[in-house]
């Protein structure tokens, strides 16, 4: 083989070996960004925020006091708004199903209603 025989295909494999390489690094971000979400509690989630601003801010203990305080007030209020938007919620969710029931055929309503309850039993699951 010649020398310029020799320097292509060694940039040839240069090139596949980085593409490689790519798209692995590519597939293994999107396998973690997909698999390492963890849903935390939110009393979890306040902690961790508490904690992440009380190092990044070099809060005072009786900052970090008042900043618990105002999280678990928010945390109050947050659940009275949800209990009284849960039906409307609720509501417009059956709609939204029926609406989508009434172009399906019997086949796929089927499929839907299956779906749907794997959609179900996975948001079950996170909370």
């Amino acid at each position: 083989m010649s020398r310029q025989s020799n320097l292509a295909v060694a940039g040839y494999l240069t090139l596949v070996f980085l593409a490689g390489a790519a798209i692995g690094g590519f597939a293994d971000h999107l396998y973690v960004a997909r698999t390492a979400h963890v849903h935390l509690t939110p009393e979890q989630f306040r902690r961790k925020v508490v904690g992440d601003l009380e190092k990044r801010l070099s809060l005072q203990p009786a900052q970090v006091d008042q900043l618990n305080k105002i999280f678990e007030a928010t945390g109050e209020r947050f659940q009275e708004i949800h209990k009284r938007i849960e039906p409307d919620i609720a509501a417009l969710r059956t709609d939204h199903d029926n609406r989508v029931k009434a172009i399906l055929n019997d086949q796929q309503r089927t499929e839907y209603e299956k779906w749907r309850a794997e959609r179900d039993k996975e948001h079950a699951e996170r909370r």
